[in-house]
């Protein structure tokens, strides 16, 4: 009975949760430098997933997409985080895994050019 007991509490913290990055090169985006994009950016989002990742079972996070809704023209040196902070987790655990929001963090460097408000969606 322990050994069931066990197995259960296991299966409430593992999750298959899958987000994919992308990008649509809609606007510049790399992972090599350019010496015009001097100012630092960090853009941060979340995607929900369900029934212990189930539901969907993967997300997919456009880049360019989420550089663009933040305003800017282009972004290099990007670095891609995907992270479970304790409020997420404990959200988890305290839903028994029927909901699993996971963050992401994008940095990079941009020229500091933004976007006119009238395009950005």
């Amino acid at each position: 009975m322990k050994i069931l007991q066990f197995f259960f509490v296991l299966s409430l913290t593992v999750s298959c949760t899958t987000i994919h990055f992308r990008s649509k090169n809609n606007i510049p985006v790399s992972f090599e430098g350019n010496p015009a994009h001097q100012k630092e950016v960090l853009i941060e989002g979340h995607k929900d997933f369900y029934f212990w990742g189930i539901e969907p079972d993967n997300h997919v996070v456009y880049i360019d997409e989420e550089v663009r809704k933040a305003g800017y023209d282009g972004i290099s040196k990007l670095i891609i985080y995907e992270q479970k902070n304790p409020q997420d987790m404990l959200i988890s655990f305290l839903t028994f895994g029927l909901y699993l929001p996971r963050g992401f963090t994008i940095t990079g460097f941009t020229s500091g050019n933004m976007i006119p408000e009238d395009i950005v969606e």
